[in-house]
């Protein structure tokens, strides 16, 4: 049975340093729609195209879970129906779901955005201090309800 390997939270929370990991250990195949986009050339100031290639992506990343493949979908999944929608997908695909939950203060993560806004990742979204407390307000944690029938829940 494949896997499915999920993150929930925030920018600077540490999903792509987790992804990475779990990736460089033989976990799966990692999927990060903004490396795509940078590898691509298209500017990260490009929602447009980001939102038109997020979905490609997902629907690949699904055809490699119905192929035995795990798959590491790194993607912050803020909002409840996001989550949802990925477990009820990882199911029907018959896959494992293991979701990893970050719970980060938003000064911790505007400090690491920080320092990631100045470094060498050209796939790093550069986020700003607005941006975050916008991504802030927005944010959903996940619920007992929601995790209750999870095979893995790994707090973070």
């Amino acid at each position: 049975m494949a896997t499915l390997i999920l993150f929930c939270g925030l920018p600077g929370a540490g999903k792509t340093t987790l992804a990475k990991r779990l990736e460089a250990e033989g976990r799966g195949v990692r999927i990060c729609t903004d490396d795509w986009q940078a590898e691509l050339g298209v500017p990260h100031s490009d929602a447009a195209f980001h939102e038109r290639l997020q979905p490609v992506l997902y629907r690949h990343a699904l055809d490699l879970l119905r192929h035995g493949t795990d798959v590491i979908l790194e993607d912050g999944l803020w909002r409840r129906d996001e989550r949802a929608e990925k477990f009820r997908d990882a199911r029907a695909a018959s896959a494992r779901i293991e979701l990893h939950v970050f719970d980060v203060d938003l000064e911790t993560l505007w400090a690491r955005l920080q320092g990631r806004n100045l470094g060498p990742d050209r796939g790093a979204y550069p986020m700003t201090r607005a941006e975050l407390e916008t991504a802030w307000s927005l944010f959903q944690p996940p619920t007992a309800d929601e995790l209750a029938d999870l095979e893995v829940i790994v707090e973070t």
